[in-house]
C-alpha cells in the first residue's frame, strides 16, 4: 500500500465566488452614499449564500439613512441652511453629511462585512459596472437637480 505524499486535491471550476472587496464598499459608501456600499455588500452576501444576513442589512441600511437624513434635516431645519449661501452652518452641515457617510462605510465594512467575509481569501470581482450605474445615477440625478 503506498502514500501519496501530494493530498493537494484539484480545485474544481465553480467552487469559488466572486466578491466586491471591503476597500470597495468602503469607498462607495464614502464617496457616493451607504446605499451603494450597501448594495454592493448585498450582492456579495446573496451570492455567498447569506440570504438571512441580506435582510440584516437591509434593516441596517433603512434604520441608518432614515436616522441621518432625519438628523441631517433637522440640521437644516434649525439652523436655516440655505443651499444658495455658503457659510459656517453650511460647512458644519457637509462636514456632517460627510461623516455620516464616513460612520455607514466603517459599518458596514467594520461589522457586516467581518463578521461574514472574516478572511481575505476571496476573488475580487470588478467594480466596473457599479461604478458605471453609480456615474450614472448621479448625473441623472444632477440633470433633475436632485441632490444625494
Amino acid at each position: 500500500m503506498e502514500f501519496d505524499d501530494n493530498n493537494n486535491l484539484p480545485e474544481q471550476e465553480g467552487d469559488y465566488v466572486e466578491i466586491y472587496s471591503k476597500k470597495a464598499v468602503f469607498w462607495f459608501s464614502v464617496l457616493a452614499d451607504p446605499l451603494i456600499g450597501g448594495a454592493l455588500l448585498i450582492i456579495n452576501l446573496w451570492l455567498a449564500g447569506y440570504k438571512r444576513a441580506v435582510a440584516l442589512v437591509v434593516a441596517f441600511l433603512v434604520v441608518y439613512v432614515a436616522a441621518t437624513t432625519k438628523a441631517e434635516y433637522w440640521y437644516m431645519d434649525h439652523y436655516k441652511i440655505d443651499p444658495k449661501k455658503i457659510d459656517n452652518n453650511a460647512i458644519v452641515f457637509l462636514l456632517m453629511s460627510k461623516g455620516f457617510q464616513v460612520a455607514g462605510g466603517v459599518i458596514l465594512v467594520g461589522y457586516f462585512y467581518k463578521k461574514y467575509f472574516p478572511e481575505d481569501d476571496y476573488y475580487p470581482r470588478s467594480i466596473i459596472n457599479p461604478l458605471l450605474i453609480t456615474l450614472f445615477i448621479v448625473f441623472l440625478m444632477a440633470y433633475f437637480g436632485i441632490s444625494f
